[in-house]
């Protein structure tokens, strides 16, 4: 059996009627299915509000919510990440720039990150995407090519997080696949590494 990867998975919307949470049960399965110990960091059960200080910002390390420095060792101890997110206006949602920004990029450093988006619409929120890939690389993360874009979510996915419909079916589990795929390869890859050494920054 392959080594057992630590992974958090970011969810980026706060809003009613939300469909990431039919995103997240999905991924997490395949993960989980792999033999992966998956970690959610949602930002609506964190109950910071909407406009919080960095972690990394604050003069007085005693004022930092106690939340942050928790939730800051599973960033440091994991193998790697995966922003979920969908579209908001054509961009990135704040909810999930919001909670990832929050850390500093040394907590996500030399380590790969994937990225998830989906929409209601034939797109799959890949205009965010294209966005995340440059966010996530100011983070120091290494994000992956293969990407999973899930459109029409609210018929792709159940409540359940289960594919709805033959070409959900079909397609979801293939393009998941292929990219925790690579997901994995670096994860592991990089893990080598860090355990040798970091290089001087």
């Amino acid at each position: 059996m392959s080594e057992s990867l630590k992974i958090v998975a970011f969810l980026g919307s706060v809003r009613q009627g939300r469909m990431c949470e039919r995103v997240a049960k999905f991924v997490r399965k395949c993960l989980e299915d792999r033999g992966h110990t998956v970690t959610v960091i949602d930002p609506l059960e964190l109950g910071l509000g909407q406009v919080i200080q960095p972690m990394h910002f604050y003069r007085n390390p005693a004022e930092i919510p106690a939340i942050l420095p928790q939730l800051n060792e599973q960033l440091k101890e994991a193998d790697a990440f995966i922003a979920i997110a969908g579209e908001y206006n054509s961009q990135i949602s704040p909810a999930l720039c919001s909670v990832m920004d929050h850390f500093p990029p040394v907590s996500y450093a030399f380590r790969p990150s994937a990225i998830v988006t989906y929409s209601m619409g034939n797109y799959g929120g890949i205009r965010a995407a294209m966005l995340l890939r440059q966010f996530l690389s100011e983070l120091t993360t290494v994000h992956m090519p293969n990407m999973l874009v899930i459109s029409k979510v609210h018929e792709s996915l159940n409540d359940a997080g289960e594919c709805a419909g033959e070409d959900a079916t079909s397609r979801l589990p293939k393009a998941a696949d292929s990219m925790i795929n690579q997901l994995e390869w670096y994860a592991r890859a990089l893990k080598k590494e860090r355990e040798v050494g970091l290089p001087k920054q």
